[in-house]
């Protein structure tokens, strides 16, 4: 018969075995997850960084010419007696560019040019004289017609005599709109100058 000794030494045996087996499994577990980290930490020390780049782009305005060109025309059907205001009025009532545009403004004086005179019989040669000279000084004034703008910073003064004309080019520096007229027909010679943002693609309204 087995003695007791080697039943225990049997039993012994068994509880080692089984206690290594037991730790050998834990271990062959643990192993792997250990490796997927570092696998895992290697696949995020090499993978590619994206960087975005931004790029800033800067839209310079675009800077044209504009030429207008206008002049003085009359009111049909306005008797400038019978009214007590000029008959004279732009062909232009509204010119308009871009800040930052060249502007140049051609302006054409078509007054009449034929003086009447008027002489009252009886007088004496002074008084005859005397009434030609204020004659030819008020004929001459109303002949001229100008294109004026004295609204800062914009300082235009296109001024012409019957039958000349004139031109001025000057910078439209500030957006807005600003009153342009004649200096000899103020009430009805007026029009303005509309200065829009500036244009960044260089379309603009055409000139006229």
């Amino acid at each position: 018969m087995i003695s007791r000794r080697v039943v225990s030494i049997f039993v012994v045996t068994a509880i080692a075995a089984i206690f290594s087996l037991a730790v050998a499994m834990s271990l062959s577990v643990t192993f792997p997850s250990g490796q997927q980290q570092a696998v895992a930490q290697q696949d995020n020390t090499t993978a590619p960084t994206a960087t975005s780049t931004t790029t800033n782009q800067t839209i310079t305005p675009a800077t044209n010419n504009k030429t207008f060109y206008l002049f003085n025309t009359e009111l049909e059907g306005l008797d400038e007696a019978t009214a007590g205001i000029p008959h004279y009025i732009y062909s232009l009532p509204v010119i308009v560019a871009n800040r930052g545009d060249s502007v140049t403004v051609n302006f054409f004086n078509i007054a009449e040019t034929e003086e009447e005179a008027t002489e009252e019989e009886g007088t004496a040669e002074e008084e005859e004289e005397e009434e030609e000279e204020e004659e030819e000084e008020a004929t001459e004034e109303e002949g001229r017609h100008s294109f004026t703008i004295n609204t800062p910073p914009y300082s235009v003064d296109i001024d012409t005599a019957a039958g000349e004309p004139g031109n001025a080019t000057f910078t439209a520096d500030e957006e807005g709109i600003f009153e342009y007229y004649c200096k000899y027909h103020p009430p009805t010679m007026r029009g303005q100058l509309v200065v829009l943002p500036p244009s960044s693609t260089g379309e603009s309204p055409p000139a006229t």
